[in-house]
């Protein structure tokens, strides 16, 4: 007997998800998780925010990267649980992103938006926020489920026993990043495809659903 999915909000599914968020079999944070680690372009001595921070995972590897300061902020208390759990140098707020943070202007070097826009209608006033954060030169990195998968209806989900959970997402087109970030003045610095196919080693299990050379994650990288 099937059960029908459920739907709850993105910070209600979070804390639900949050005990199990890191050993989940999760096609784009395990995508995510190995483009972070090559270091986005370099983080040493680095003062470093991330939007939609969850369980504290890529705050963690940017100190062990090298960088001297990581902070974020999350909706869901049950993730930032598992981030002070996690690391206790991290510097963690319970906040919506798109609202004004109560952080100085131009105190980061980088701001990260990792799997976390697809739950954000309008992208205008996180990416404005995080553009404020930034110290001159900074740079605000996106990775983000790739358009052609949100798009065709791929959004965050999980299963929980016997239930399937959803949650509110939004499908962003390439045009919405590029205009959202063009009208803050930002600048195109890269823009990157990750498929299956491009890790070394390989992804496993349900990161080759559609085959190796399906693009699963968009990078894109901006200059303040």
């Amino acid at each position: 007997m099937s059960v029908d999915p459920i739907h709850l909000s993105v910070t209600g599914a979070y804390d639900r998800w949050s005990r199990f968020y890191d050993t989940y079999d999760n096609p784009m944070v395990a995508a995510a998780t190995r483009v972070v680690a090559q270091g986005l372009g370099g983080v040493q001595d680095a003062s470093v925010f991330e939007f939609g921070c969850g369980t504290g995972r890529n705050l963690s590897a940017f100190l062990e990267s090298g960088a001297a300061r990581a902070a974020g902020c999350d909706l869901s208390a049950g993730m930032l649980q598992q981030a002070r759990q996690r690391d206790a140098r991290l510097e963690l707020l319970q906040h919506d992103m798109a609202e004004p943070l109560p952080l100085d202007s131009g105190t980061f070097d980088l701001a990260l938006f990792c799997l976390s826009l697809e739950h954000i209608s309008a992208l205008d006033a996180p990416l404005r926020e995080a553009r404020r954060l930034l110290r001159p030169g900074g740079r605000i990195a996106i990775l983000e489920i790739h358009p052609f998968l949100s798009l065709s209806g791929v959004a965050a989900h999980f299963q929980d026993g016997e239930q399937e959970v959803h949650m509110p997402a939004y499908p962003h087109q390439f045009e919405a990043y590029l205009n959202a970030c063009a009208g803050l003045g930002l600048q195109v610095i890269s823009c990157r495809e990750w498929r299956p196919c491009d890790f070394q080693p390989p992804l496993t299990g349900k990161s080759f659903k559609r085959g190796p050379l399906f693009p699963l994650l968009l990078e894109l990288h901006f200059r303040a």
